[in-house]
Formats: C-alpha cells, sequence, structure tokens
C-alpha cells in the first residue's frame, strides 16, 4: 500500500531531510545480493531525487502515468487484458516476494511491452533501514527483475514514499530513476471489495486530482489479494484520459501502443544501396556486395544466386546442380540465372526497361527504375547468433519489420520504431566505427575500433541468440533461458 506523500515534505526537500508519512511494522529485509555493474545497465541515465509529474513528449500535449504498485497479483492478468484493450502503457512498480511467487505475471507485464519497476523486496519504511538494509531492497528486485525478464528496472518507487537522502543515492547507482506520484486514488483501502461505491470514489479521485494537471502520475495498486474496484474502475479512468486528450506515457517516457513496434504506413528510410547496371553479369564464384559490407550476393559455382547475412543464407534461388550457370540482367530490366548458353534457369518475376539490380545495407534486393521498385525480395536480418556481430549501420529486424537494432555510425546501439522513433540505445563512450558483437559465452558487447568494451549486457550463456520483438524489445536469449537481457 501507498499513502499520499505530504506536500509540506514535498516543499522541504535539501539532501539530508528525511520524509516519512504513515504507519507501518518494518519488513524483512532480504539476503544482500550484487546487481550487474552500472555499465551493463539498459537504463538511461537517471536524475537525481524523486519525481511527482509524467514524463513529457515531443509535441508538448498532455501526458498522463498509469503506475500500479505492490504486484504482481491475483488481478495483474485482468489488469494488463484492459490495458493492451485501450492500446495504453502503465508502469509496474513490482515487490520483490510477490515477483519471486507470480513469476509469470512479471514475465507477461515485460512481454507485452510494459515498463517493470521497482517497489523493495519486501515494502519496508526504507528510512528506518540502515544502508546496507536499503541497498539489499532495491538490489534484490534487481536481480529477480533481471533472472525473469533479462533487463533491471529503471524507475524506484519508495513504499509510503518514504525516503532519505540514502534512499535517492542508492536508486541513482542503480540507473533508476525514483518516482512519487501526485494523483492517489486510495484503491488500496478497498481491501478487496468490489463495490460501487469503491469502484466510483477511485474513478472520482483519478478524474478530480489528474484531470486538472498536464502530466498527473496516477498511483493504483495490484496487491496480493484481488482488487475488483481497481479493475472495475480502470476501463473509466482510461476513458476520461482518452477523452481529454492525454497520451499514456510509461515513466522511461514511451507512449504508443504498449506491445507493438508500430504499424506505420511509413517504413524505415531505404538504405543506402549498390547497383549492378543493365547488362552486367555475375560470373561463377563472384560476388556483389551491400555498401555496409554486411550483405554478398554470390553467384556461387553450384548454380545457385545466394544472399548471404552475418554468415547465414538468407536467399537463394532454386537452380542447384547448374554448374557453370552465371546472373545476368538484361537491358529488359530481367534478372536472370541462366547457362553461357543461353537457356534461362530462374528469372524475376516482374522487370522494367532500364531497371538496376540493387542490394542494400538492410539485405534487400531489388530491381528498380528511379524511384519505382518494379520487384524485390525481403531479406532482412532477424537473429544473430554468437560469435557474430554488427558492424557500423548494420541493422537487426523484428519479425514484422516494424522495429530494427541498428549499431549506428557514432558507436551507439539503437533500438528504433517506424512509428515511435528511437526506444532505446546503449550507454557508455561512443566510438564511430564500433560494433556489437554477440560473444560466444551470450554477452552482447559494443566493442570499439580499437578493441575496448565500452557497453556490455551482462548476459552469459552459451548457444545464445539476438532478436527483436514486434513488441520492441532486444532481446538475447539460449535454448533453455529466454531472457538472458533485454531492453526495459
Amino acid at each position: 500500500m501507498s499513502f499520499r506523500f505530504s506536500q509540506f515534505c514535498v516543499a522541504l526537500l535539501l539532501p539530508l531531510v528525511t520524509c516519512v508519512v504513515g504507519d507501518s511494522s518494518a519488513s524483512a529485509t532480504p539476503v544482500a545480493l550484487d546487481v550487474a555493474p552500472t555499465s551493463w545497465s539498459s537504463c538511461p541515465s537517471p536524475l537525481f531525487g524523486p519525481r511527482f509529474s509524467a514524463p513529457t513528449v515531443a509535441d508538448g500535449a498532455r501526458t498522463v502515468a498509469l503506475t500500479f504498485d505492490d504486484g504482481p497479483g491475483p488481478s495483474t492478468a485482468r489488469i494488463l487484458s484492459i490495458l493492451l484493450s485501450f492500446h495504453v502503457r502503465a508502469t509496474f512498480f513490482n515487490i520483490g516476494v510477490n515477483e519471486a511467487k507470480w513469476a509469470s505475471d512479471v514475465r507477461a507485464e515485460a512481454t507485452d511491452g510494459f515498463e517493470v519497476a521497482d517497489h523493495t523486496w519486501s515494502h519496508p519504511f526504507m528510512t528506518t533501514l540502515s544502508v546496507t538494509a536499503q541497498r539489499s531492497q532495491l538490489a534484490a528486485v534487481a536481480n529477480e527483475q533481471r533472472s525473469l525478464v533479462g533487463s533491471s528496472p529503471c524507475a524506484f518507487r519508495p513504499p509510503y514514499g518514504d525516503y532519505n537522502a540514502t534512499t535517492s543515492s542508492l536508486a541513482s547507482s542503480l540507473s533508476m530513476g525514483e518516482w512519487l506520484w501526485d494523483v492517489d486514488t486510495d484503491d488500496w483501502q478497498a481491501a478487496g471489495s468490489g463495490s460501487s461505491s469503491w469502484t466510483d470514489r477511485i474513478i472520482s479521485l483519478a478524474e478530480s486530482e489528474g484531470g486538472v494537471q498536464s502530466h498527473p502520475i496516477v498511483l493504483m495498486h495490484d496487491l496480493a489479494v484481488t482488487m475488483p474496484a481497481t479493475v472495475a474502475a480502470l476501463p473509466t479512468i482510461i476513458r476520461y484520459f482518452l477523452a481529454h486528450h492525454y497520451q499514456f506515457v510509461d515513466l522511461l517516457g514511451r507512449a504508443g501502443p504498449p506491445n507493438s513496434c508500430g504499424t506505420s504506413l511509413t517504413p524505415f528510410a531505404t538504405s543506402p544501396r549498390r547497383f549492378l547496371v543493365p547488362g552486367g553479369v555475375l560470373a561463377s564464384s563472384e560476388s556483389f556486395y551491400s555498401a555496409n559490407g554486411e550483405f554478398v550476393l554470390t553467384q556461387e559455382r553450384n548454380g545457385v544466386l545466394a544472399l548471404l547475412g552475418n554468415g547465414r543464407l538468407l536467399w537463394s534461388t532454386p537452380t542447384r546442380g547448374h554448374v557453370g550457370a552465371v546472373t545476368h540482367l538484361s537491358v529488359s530490366g530481367a534478372l536472370s540465372v541462366m547457362m553461357p548458353a543461353g537457356a534461362i534457369l530462374w528469372h524475376s518475376s516482374r522487370a522494367h526497361r532500364g531497371d538496376r539490380l540493387g542490394l542494400g545495407n538492410d539485405g534487400e534486393i531489388s530491381l528498380s527504375s528511379g524511384a519505382i521498385t518494379w520487384w524485390r525480395t525481403s531479406t532482412h536480418l532477424f537473429s544473430l547468433s554468437s560469435y557474430h556481430a554488427l558492424g557500423p549501420d548494420w541493422t537487426l529486424y523484428s519479425p514484422n519489420a516494424e522495429c530494427r537494432l541498428v549499431m549506428n555510425g557514432t558507436g551507439q546501439l539503437v533500438l528504433q520504431s517506424t512509428s515511435h522513433g528511437t526506444l532505446w540505445s546503449s550507454r557508455g563512450q561512443y566510438d564511430a566505427g564500433s560494433s556489437a558483437i554477440l560473444e560466444g559465452n551470450g554477452n552482447l558487447e559494443v566493442v570499439s575500433r580499437i578493441h575496448h568494451v565500452v557497453w556490455a549486457s551482462g548476459s552469459l550463456s552459451a548457444s545464445a541468440t539476438l532478436r527483436v520483438t514486434d513488441a520492441g524489445r532486444a532481446v538475447v536469449s539460449s535454448p533453455g533461458r529466454p531472457w538472458l537481457w533485454s531492453n526495459p
């Protein structure tokens, strides 16, 4: 449970001020655990100290952040279902002991694209604890979440709004922003009741307190008991903020549908291409590379025209067994695999006079003239296996091609969406020309040109694979461990 934070205490926030609200007996402190080094964190650099309003968005629209404390619990699945049905984001501040009990619900929160955050291991008054005990409360949840969903939490909320300078410093050292609230629905007081009076009270508080603010953070709960009043009130609260033109955001500032990269009608910009001009020929064993060198189109000795990316066969023609075949681009625009004597073994389905054969940095093979593409193959790279790398400007796509993980020219590993822009980027020193390497031990590393590791995922397991999901998450997994690492 949480209590409304004292406005007097908010006004007097000083480095050594301790703010304590409400009554509770001290909760058990977990065994001290270490977390991965900060350099492994997937989180953006946090601001120091508590924040009380929702993140803003680029267009300056009003935003609202729905937050749920104390979960997971029996009502988590229903809350997720409602949020997904409205396509709105939210943040779940989970208690460690509940995460251990309802692990599948934590994974569901992350899989569906919601932010999973830290609400301590056992919900104590933080200011009653020693520095070591406070750190254990935060670090234990970070470890639990990393083991369950591959990413450490990027947001922390102290139980009861009770924190001091030590609490804030520890949260910051673990790469977590500290978030309170400014709209309290008091829904925890319903204590499992589903009466209409409690439902109406929750709705009234959310609308009356939130509707007068430009960027409210709404506090609700997902307790270890059923929350029928909260579940009943949630659709009405969402409809209210939608009707008043608020954008729903999580505390990482992400807007848009939580479980999708997007469905933009405008795809990613066409990548740089290299071209084979009309009349060009790829003789047996000759190759044609993309501009960044990631993809190679080869006329193999066995007669197959094959596209490889990262050492993997991505596309080929059904012409195996015809030794000596060549690939020819005619002036009429037809791309053909043919025998030297002229017998055509395979040809592109469409062509136009003057077409050029293009091979893009995204792996697409195309026949185009001017701005018009007459024929193409979708040959994106969808996964990266151990011992392979993403070089500068190399790209890994989600299955729906609406998200991509790019090793950009400045040395950052960046996850992008067609609809929502940048979703995540690696931290550390940037070095143009860096590569992202998935080591044989499963650790994803950004390595500079002089072979310095500037960022690492800290995921360790043999036979690992890096992929991008349609929900907008980059994930390192292995056969027995589906969540070795992920961005938040």
